[in-house]
């Protein structure tokens, strides 16, 4: 038993601080009976076996385990108790327990080391069981089959992070960024595989953390980065990466940064919270397309107006002459801007804005052409008859109708008798007799 001890002193345990799992431990009793209990590690190449068996048969807790990515499984506890007439008459007496083998298959692996002790009766066979669980548990026993609660699947996750981890640590590695040749200690390795040292690591994220351009963290490899590489390549790190490589508050800032940033790019699903004091966000409601609820404070707004939600109704219009413009100009050149902006106020609504808008227009450009504006307060005059000297009812001033000029009010036909005047002799020019008829631009009249 001694020599048993001394040979799997080291072999893998599931917790280092479970006394349940310690690789090799015994006891005698008063009896003389021997009880004890080893975790067999179950070699590399019998776990990919079996791996890829699972992976394609039982697996039941795929939502917990990467099967692409498991190299390692915990071992298998052996349990065994030697009666006193052991090796020469009577066989150990065993049991076994897996957290991910089915209990079928623990019966069947049984059954299979019952087989071992006949054909190797009055030997020590406690050596062989382990060495044949170990090496050839595929080989010996058909329909091996995995079946991982959601529990047990967390705890065979775990297991195969730490034996990487320590496979990892083992190895030395040429750090990308800096070149240098650094213990696996010292580095980590980035869900794409590219290995970088922690130290260069930590300070490029740092850095970009910082200047708050959290969505270039990532793999600082060229291919990662490359406009080439694919979305997988060129996605952010996990958080288990960086709370590897960065500090509690770089981690808690990077967070922050990143949800800011993924509210800002995806404005279809998320909008930010309008109420003052408040700079969270919140969800867009998926059966109505403007309402939005803040997840921190609860305000309900519409995303469009960002004003409190009201409801089926079309948004409030600030500046009507605005709203007009922006249509004007999304019917010419912009089909989607024109969907949103009938889905805020009203498709029916736009058109009757737009079309008195044209109507007024027209009227403003009629008034233009036929009205003189008054120098001082400019209001429009249309004169209907008499002479071309104005008098403004509305400020009193008086001014030729014809070139809009100030005309003295003592004495208003000055104006027109002056030779230097642009309207020289012009008092009555456009005044219409009873029976005159006007006549088609460029033609003379008969007087």
């Amino acid at each position: 038993m001694e020599a048993l001890a001394a040979i799997y002193a080291t072999a893998a345990a599931t917790d280092d601080n479970d006394d349940d799992n310690k690789a090799f431990v015994y006891t005698t009793d008063s009896d003389g009976l021997v009880c004890g209990s080893v975790a067999v590690d179950v070699d590399a190449s019998v776990c990919e076996a079996l791996i890829s068996s699972a992976a394609r048969a039982d697996a039941t807790s795929g939502d917990v385990i990467d099967w692409g990515k498991l190299k390692y499984l915990p071992p298998i506890q052996l349990f065994f108790t030697l009666p006193v007439t052991y090796p020469l008459v009577d066989a150990p007496r065993i049991s076994l327990s897996c957290s991910w083998l089915s209990a079928e298959t623990l019966e069947a692996v049984q059954s299979w080391m019952g087989e071992i002790w006949r054909m190797e009766s009055g030997m020590c066979v406690l050596d062989s069981y382990i060495n044949r669980l170990r090496y050839d548990l595929v080989s010996s026993v058909t329909s091996i089959r995995i079946a991982l609660t959601s529990a047990t699947g967390h705890e065979v996750a775990t297991y195969n992070a730490r034996r990487q981890r320590e496979a990892f640590e083992m190895q030395t590695y040429t750090c990308m960024i800096c070149l240098e040749p650094q213990s696996g200690k010292h580095c980590v390795e980035l869900s794409c595989s590219h290995v970088h040292c922690t130290q260069c690591l930590r300070g490029y994220w740092a850095m970009l953390i910082d200047e708050g351009s959290v969505g270039l963290v990532q793999c600082p490899h060229p291919t990662c980065r490359s406009p080439a590489a694919s979305d997988s390549r060129r996605s952010l790190v996990t958080s288990s990466e960086l709370s590897h490589v960065l500090s509690v508050e770089q981690v808690e800032r990077y967070t922050v940064l990143s949800e800011q940033r993924r509210v800002d790019m995806d404005s279809s699903r998320y909008a930010w919270c309008p109420r003052e004091g408040c700079s969270q966000w919140g969800p867009r409601d998926t059966k109505q397309d403007k309402l939005c609820i803040c997840s921190a404070c609860g305000f309900a707004f519409c995303v469009c107006c960002r004003r409190v939600w009201h409801g089926t109704s079309f948004c409030a219009i600030e500046s009507r002459l605005r709203v007009i413009e922006e249509y004007r100009l999304a019917l010419d050149a912009d089909p989607k801007a024109v969907v949103v902006l009938e889905k805020r106020y009203g498709r029916s609504v736009l058109e009757r804005m737009l079309e008195e808008q044209e109507a007024e227009e027209e009227t403003e450009r009629a008034v233009s052409a036929m009205a003189q504006a008054c120098p001082t307060c400019g209001v429009r005059i249309v004169k209907a008859y008499g002479c071309n000297h104005i008098c403004c009812t509305q400020c009193d001033t008086h001014f030729c109708y014809l070139c809009g000029s100030f005309v003295e009010k003592s004495d208003p036909l000055a104006h027109f008798r002056s030779i230097n005047s642009t309207c020289y002799m012009m008092l009555l020019e456009g005044v219409l007799g009873d029976n005159d008829q006007p006549t088609e631009a460029g033609m003379e009249m008969d007087f």
